[in-house]
Parts: structure tokens; C-alpha cells; sequence
């Protein structure tokens, strides 16, 4: 069975892995951990800006309704 790992801990090991691949399988590796850790990242940013907007448009919506 496989342990679960975070990103985080995908990425490192991917990257950790390199040394003992072929170079045309080390270079896909790199490849591999760096999209996957700009996407995880922006993922995670845009999930932040999601929550941010969300809090915003409900202190909005609370002020409109104290305006009727």
C-alpha cells in the first residue's frame, strides 16, 4: 500500500529522485515536480483569493440588508 504524501512531500521526494534516474527521466522528473508545484501553488492562492472574496461580498451583503 502507498503512503499518502502532501505536495510538499510529492515534490521534495520527485526531486529527491533525480540523481538515481537516467538523464532523459531526471530531466522529465524536474519537469513533473516543478509543474506540480506551480500549480499546487497557485491552486492554493487562488482558493485564498476565493476565500477572501467570499468574506468580502458577505460583509457587503450584510450592509445592504441594514440598508432596507
Amino acid at each position: 500500500m502507498h503512503q499518502y504524501l502532501k505536495v510538499k512531500d510529492l515534490v521534495a521526494a520527485a526531486y529527491a529522485a533525480v540523481p538515481t534516474l537516467p538523464p532523459a527521466e531526471a530531466k522529465l522528473m524536474r519537469e513533473v515536480a516543478t509543474r506540480l508545484d506551480v500549480t499546487f501553488i497557485a491552486l492554493s492562492e487562488s482558493l485564498d483569493q476565493r476565500v477572501t472574496l467570499m468574506a468580502e461580498n458577505a460583509i457587503l451583503r450584510e450592509g445592504k440588508a441594514h440598508e432596507h
